[in-house]
């Protein structure tokens, strides 16, 4: 079976493996996220060199996706002033094309994610089920999904009328910066305040938790990390939670009035790690206009992935799919 080199750059790893039509992922490879070096460059040698041990097993004239963190500039192939990156530009579709003389396709990562969730998750599985509470997969083929992942950072993607939304430049759907708060008014990497990422992130969540104590004048211990907070036992993370929870009802009520999609897909350790916590989520959803399922992916990780190696097929009319 033919298979395409894929990778994914996120803010922590960098993921790679061939992938294969029917989403079978082989010779999976993970390495960290340069955060350190005069430039990033460092970055593109880290991805060059997993794309090494990958090329030589596709196709001569078989291109290479690349999903990746954004924002993007599809018009130069570079990601740019990420703020979860360290470095403000890094070049990505010359370098590869140069390196390997294939096709390269750059698209965002939560992009990627929402054309792997219509192909081979969200959009295309079954099963039955109903109630407000967070489920792995919907019950019939859809044409409007949002893709949401919460991990280091939020992103979005969204598939509308079976079309893949990009926006003028390709970053269409940046979900993470949608404003949701105006009592905290945390900083976002971006250097906003309010938005949906500063609060619900991974990386973001114990610093609204320490806000938290802070401004209902509690003292205590700071857990160092998401899952601690989102898993812990004390009264205290348990009314936090219902905070954090309020403000993600908040950001999903936005994407349901902006979008008014069948389908939400949530990914990230934040949500397949802590269906409880999701449920919590959809619960403070505000009713404006019918709300509609939320499901945690059941990709497992894998659709920025595998969504990097399917906007190659759509280039190589491998599969019949409108990009738009």
């Amino acid at each position: 079976m033919t298979q395409t080199a894929a990778i994914d750059i996120g803010a922590t790893w960098i993921r790679g493996g061939l992938i294969s039509e029917d989403a079978t992922i082989t010779h999976r490879l993970r390495v960290p996220t340069p955060k350190a070096g005069s430039s990033g460059t460092v970055v593109t040698e880290t991805v060059i060199t997993i794309l090494e041990k990958l090329v030589p097993l596709t196709p001569t004239d078989g291109g290479i996706g690349i999903a990746s963190a954004g924002p993007l500039d599809l018009a130069t192939g570079s990601i740019v002033s990420s703020p979860n990156m360290v470095f403000d530009k890094i070049d990505i579709i010359d370098p590869l094309r140069e390196q390997f003389l294939r096709p390269v396709f750059l698209i965002n990562d939560c992009r990627a994610g929402a054309l792997a969730e219509q192909m081979f998750g969200a959009g295309a599985h079954s099963r039955a089920g109903g109630g407000l509470k967070a489920e792995t997969h919907v019950e019939s083929s859809i044409s409007d999904l949002v893709y949401i992942t919460i991990s280091t950072g939020i992103g979005g993607g969204v598939i509308s009328g079976g079309r893949l939304l990009t926006g003028a430049t390709g970053n269409a759907g940046e979900v993470g910066h949608l404003f949701v708060d105006s009592r905290y008014n945390l900083i976002c990497g971006c250097g906003g305040t309010g938005h949906f990422e500063a609060y619900a992130s991974g990386s973001s969540i114990p610093g609204f938790y320490a806000r938290f104590l802070k401004e209902e004048g509690i003292s205590g211990t700071i857990p160092e990390t998401a899952d601690a907070i989102l898993s812990s036992r004390d009264l205290v993370a348990a009314r936090f939670r219902d905070e954090l929870a309020v403000i993600c009802g908040r950001a999903l009520t936005g994407v349901i009035v902006a979008y008014d999609p069948d389908v939400i897909v949530l990914d990230g350790p934040v949500a397949r790690n802590h269906p409880s916590f999701v449920s919590a989520m959809i619960e403070r959803v505000d009713r404006h206009l019918p709300v509609p399922r939320v499901v945690i992916s059941s990709l497992g990780g894998d659709a920025p992935l595998l969504g990097a190696a399917v906007r190659v097929w759509m280039e190589d009319d491998v599969i019949a799919y409108e990009y738009g």
